[in-house]
């Protein structure tokens, strides 16, 4: 089956028909797709022919028997074969990665973000925007988001309609940033899709609550570190090797990933950010020994 795909390739790349197949791809699906694109990068929409050349590579990976370790690896070859997205295949597959990641930097190193999910989202987004445009989205949908808020006070209105038109001003403003970089050559985030948009709201939305509930430093704090934590996971999910590594060896990660994380779940040592408050209780600590 393989061999047959290399074929067509070879055929529609003499034939010139590149173009149509690669305008067919776009319009399969609404998924994230990197506003630069990385050259053959997996997570890419229509980045099929590249996993079906990654697993020619493996000397009859079709043909293999299934022996019980490589399950996993079977299945997601054969759900690229059936036609599922390949893209959002290697996306799903990031994702434990990227929040091993996340959750080994809080309890090890000390960074704190808003949970699990919330980082792992942005990255998402970072992916799809870049990080430099992410940046810019965010800050523009925060900036919204905090004028709207303070716009609003005065009127006194219930919290669902100050929210949805709070949404409305974030909504035009992000059409306007489309519209804007269209013609930047700096940032370009005119053919993201509605998510990462979403994501950032949510953000925007967990800043001011709490703001709200704790106090601007914490949420600062927090918010600083999600973007932090998201830039990393980005970066990580954007390496040509990680995205191979996982496709081709998923039985694999998922191993790695709950081994790591029973370790990590199990961590008791004080986090790497906390020895600068508690240098005079460790002196003295050693003191006594």
């Amino acid at each position: 089956m393989i061999k047959k795909v290399i074929v067509m390739m070879a055929l529609t790349c003499v034939f010139g028909v590149a173009g149509v197949r690669a305008e067919e791809a776009s319009d399969s699906a609404i998924v994230l797709t990197p506003t630069e694109a990385v050259k053959e990068n997996i997570t890419e929409v229509g980045s099929s022919e590249t996993i079906y050349r990654l697993a020619g590579v493996l000397e009859g990976e079709k043909e293999t028997r299934w022996n019980g370790i490589n399950t996993v690896k079977k299945i997601v070859l054969g759900a690229v074969d059936r036609g599922v997205p390949a893209n959002t295949i290697v996306l799903l597959l990031l994702l434990p990665l990227v929040a091993t990641i996340i959750s080994l930097l809080h309890y090890v190193f000390g960074l704190s973000g808003y949970g699990i999910f919330m980082p792992t989202m942005i990255a998402i987004s970072f992916l799809a925007t870049g990080v430099f445009g992410g940046l810019v989205l965010f800050a523009l949908i925060l900036a919204m988001t905090m004028v709207s808020r303070l716009g609003l006070k005065g009127f006194k209105l219930h919290f669902l309609t100050s929210r949805t038109i709070n949404l409305m001003f974030i909504s035009l403003a992000t059409f306007g940033l489309m519209m804007g970089t269209s013609y930047i050559d700096l940032i370009d985030v005119s053919k993201m899709s509605i998510f990462p948009v979403l994501f950032m709201i949510l953000l925007a939305e967990e800043f001011t609550r709490t703001q709200l509930l704790k106090s601007k430093k914490e949420a600062k704090k927090l918010m600083l570190g999600t973007l932090f934590l998201a830039s990393i996971g980005a970066g990580v999910m954007n390496i040509r090797r990680f995205q191979e590594l996982v496709l081709l060896n998923p039985d694999a990660m998922i191993l790695f990933v709950l081994a790591i994380n029973l370790l990590v779940g199990n961590y008791k040592g004080i986090r790497l950010s906390e020895i600068g408050r508690f240098k005079a209780a460790i002196r003295e600590v050693k003191k006594k020994n």
